[in-house]
């Protein structure tokens, strides 16, 4: 007789182990793939930011550079047109001419260029504002002569601490023909006499060996010069020296002018010496030590420098500076 209470054996016995088994297979397939797809999701999510990025830095970054250009081209007119009306107003003055009429006129020249300049940039978009005073204007001297041609040594100023716009304008067919061996005795020379001690010369003459051609060289403490530049003439009769801007005949002079004079501090005298090698014309605007400038030749009232207020704004920039404006001076 069968025994009743025995259970019956599960239905499936070692067969329903393997399906749970094939189900949690299943489950950690799926996590693989869910996890994979993330990681994808990710990996687009985190390139795409990454190149909006680059793209909105790259753009911020040519908004810079152009508000520098702007400002840059604002900055640079505005000095142009000062340096212009500087030297107009030194111009104009007469013996008669006083330093307080000359910046009166700076500033005056100032102001009319500061509503040229707004009317130029309202056209942007932009409103600029160009300002001065008698405070930012130092006096100076501007010396326009002819050279003495026949004197021998000849002050053109005495007691100096700067020195801009310094040109000698020289009838060629005038200098001497020699060489650097022999300049200090023949050439026409402009000597930079420093107070406290040395001097630095600059000699111009025709090389006697290419008679058509003018040479400048430099010297120092009456040492026998080096030739420094030339320039053939090419049928002009008249050659320009532009000691402080460092030009011969218009042409690139670097050395010309001794740095150890662009902002020292201390003063110097301007001379020229054998004069009677060379005929033309000398200007310059120099900056006395104190007082009016020592000078054997006509010297009047001028403006040596000025300093200007600038401020610039559109809807993208907001630009402000001060700049020192003396044109024609030596590079430091």
């Amino acid at each position: 007789m069968a025994d009743v209470s025995s259970p019956p054996p599960a239905r499936g016995g070692r067969g329903g182990s393997e399906g749970d088994g094939r189900f949690r297979d299943a489950d950690r397939g799926q996590l693989l793939l869910v996890a994979g797809v993330v990681m994808a999701v990710s990996l687009v999510t985190l390139v795409v930011l990454l190149n909006a990025s680059i793209y909105s830095e790259n753009l911020a970054t040519r908004g810079v550079e152009a508000a520098d250009g702007e400002a840059l081209e604002v900055r640079a007119a505005a000095v142009e047109g000062t340096g212009t009306v500087v030297d107009a107003a030194n111009r104009d003055a007469t013996n008669e001419t006083t330093h307080a009429e000359v910046s009166t006129a700076v500033s005056d020249g100032i102001a009319a260029l500061d509503e040229d300049l707004l009317r130029t940039y309202a056209g942007r978009g932009g409103t600029l504002r160009l300002e001065t005073d008698a405070s930012a204007i130092r006096d100076g001297s501007r010396i326009a002569d002819d050279l003495p041609g026949t004197v021998n040594e000849t002050t053109v100023a005495g007691g100096v601490t700067r020195t801009r716009g310094f040109v000698l304008d020289v009838d060629a067919s005038t200098l001497a023909e020699t060489n650097a061996s022999t300049a200090r005795e023949e050439a026409f020379r402009v000597a930079l006499n420093v107070s406290g001690g040395g001097s630095d010369e600059v000699y111009v003459y025709r090389n006697e060996s290419a008679t058509d051609a003018v040479t400048v060289a430099v010297g120092d403490d009456g040492g026998t010069p080096s030739v420094l530049c030339e320039v053939d003439l090419s049928g002009d009769d008249r050659v320009a020296v532009d000691l402080t801007g460092e030009r011969l005949g218009g042409e690139s002079c670097p050395g010309l002018w001794p740095t150890g004079l662009v902002d020292s501090g201390d003063a110097y005298d301007i001379r020229v010496e054998n004069g009677d090698a060379a005929d033309g014309e000398v200007t310059a605007t120099v900056l006395p030590a104190s007082g009016d400038v020592t000078s054997d030749f006509d010297a009047t009232a001028a403006a040596y420098d000025a300093a200007i207020d600038l401020r610039y704004r559109t809807a993208e920039l907001r630009f402000e500076t001060t700049v020192r404006v003396a044109p024609g001076e030596p590079d430091a």
